[in-house]
């Protein structure tokens, strides 16, 4: 095992490095911002780096009290001063701050921004309308997390991933290998991912390790964000939220339900959630519909960014097969999956009155949609859960998945390619 795991969106930040604009990471605590700012410091070597950490009162005071002063001082004589600003958001006036400073030292410093508050870097982005470029670091993919369990493993699960990918975007059919090696394996990395989840601190722990940094990860988030940065009293209702909706993932998301159950008014159970997703503990899923104005209309769907931390908030890390919510489990790990593998395509889920339900609608880049579902089952043979059967005779896709324990197949139904799949590959 590395102690350094490459990053899938590494390359794509790298790629920005000598354009002028200020690149932007954000992401939940812990999930690796502060190592990607240290991994470009290594690739900036005879450059001069300038490295500041807002959350310690000194630098945040030093550049609060003149910031054009605060970077002049840093400059290098010629060429460009890389100035890597981690945990921006605790910045007064900070994109307005940023503003001022592209707009004078253009040219002779560029700026990387890191923040652990979407509402904060809202307000940034509306400061910085053509001069950023944003990225959303989340924990490790179950791609990321076997590649520094298992190198060798990783290789062999990376193969079976492309076959995967392959179908989504490319048109033609193409073969798929009903064997494939090291099954067991895999699907045992796959299980400890999904207990354990994809935070690096965690990943890269000793297992006996892991319940006790979870259990630390949230009382960090709980007292930095929470009750210091965002200024919630009752921080105790707000963890309880958090863990009602931990146990509600996977389901659609009733307001009114989570009000009575917690004793907190509407407006405060809006604005709690509204607060986990900002500081990209929660993600909402919204319904597909034909008619795009009634999208918003229907109850969203709720997900944790990270099944560990989902674990630890409902205080129960045991084997899967143990678990009455083990189908829930999953199919938030592959919902995370997919916000990282097509994180600039757009994700839904289809629900009709009758209560038919597919887990994803994924519309690609050149605009197909493709029903996606999530079985935990092993399967002996083909058949598509009925609610996809409702969504193909309905919509007529040209493709659609199922993802399951063990199968790999592919039908057709209708004029639709139905790809069976191991879950372990999405």
């Amino acid at each position: 095992m590395t102690d350094f795991v490459p990053r899938t969106i590494f390359p794509e930040i790298l790629a920005w490095l000598d354009e002028r604009e200020i690149i932007i990471i954000t992401g939940a605590r812990q999930t690796g911002k502060t190592t990607i700012l240290h991994k470009l410091k290594e690739r900036l070597v005879g450059e001069r780096v300038i490295y500041v950490n807002f959350e310690y009162a000194s630098q945040l005071e030093n550049f609060t009290r003149d910031p054009i002063d605060f970077v002049s001082l840093q400059l290098a004589e010629s060429g460009v001063t890389y100035f890597l600003f981690d945990e921006f958001q605790y910045a007064e006036a900070a994109g307005k701050s940023l503003k001022l400073l592209f707009d004078r030292f253009s040219g002779r410093a560029k700026f990387i921004v890191t923040g652990s508050s979407s509402l904060e870097i809202k307000e940034i982005a509306s400061f910085l309308v053509g001069r950023a470029v944003f990225f959303e670091l989340y924990p490790f993919s179950f791609s990321e997390f076997l590649s520094a369990r298992d190198a060798k493993l990783h290789r062999l699960w990376s193969l079976k991933h492309e076959e995967l990918s392959a179908f989504l975007h490319h048109p033609e059919t193409r073969p798929f290998k009903p064997d494939w090696i090291f099954q067991d394996a895999i699907a045992k990395q796959f299980e400890e991912y999904a207990i354990y989840g994809g935070y690096p601190a965690v990943a890269l722990s000793k297992v006996p390790l892991r319940e006790k940094r979870l259990e630390s990860l949230t009382d960090a988030y709980v007292e930095k964000d929470v009750v210091n940065f965002l200024r919630i009293g009752n921080a105790l209702e707000f963890k309880k939220l958090a863990r009602m909706l931990a146990l509600q993932i996977g389901n659609l998301l009733n307001f009114s339900s989570l009000q009575t159950d917690i004793g907190l008014s509407y407006r405060e159970v809006r604005r709690f959630i509204g607060l986990l997703e900002n500081t990209f503990i929660v993600k909402l899923l919204l319904p597909y519909a034909a008619n795009p104005t009634t999208e918003i209309k229907k109850s969203p769907k709720v997900y944790l960014v990270d099944t560990g931390l989902r674990n630890s908030l409902v205080s129960d890390f045991r084997p899967l097969e143990m678990r009455p919510d083990k189908g829930a489990v999953i199919e938030n790990v592959v919902f995370n999956q997919l916000q990282v593998d097509h994180r600039n395509e757009s994700l839904r889920f289809w629900r009709t009155k009758q209560g038919a339900e597919v887990d994803f609608i994924l519309t690609t880049s050149g605009l197909e949609m493709i029903p996606i579902e999530v079985k935990f089952q092993r399967l002996s043979q083909p058949s598509p859960p009925s609610g996809l059967l409702r969504y193909i005779k309905k919509y007529h896709p040209q493709k659609a998945i199922v993802l399951n324990r063990n199968l790999i197949a592919l039908k057709k139904i209708q004029s639709t390619e139905v790809l069976f799949f191991p879950i372990f590959f999405a």
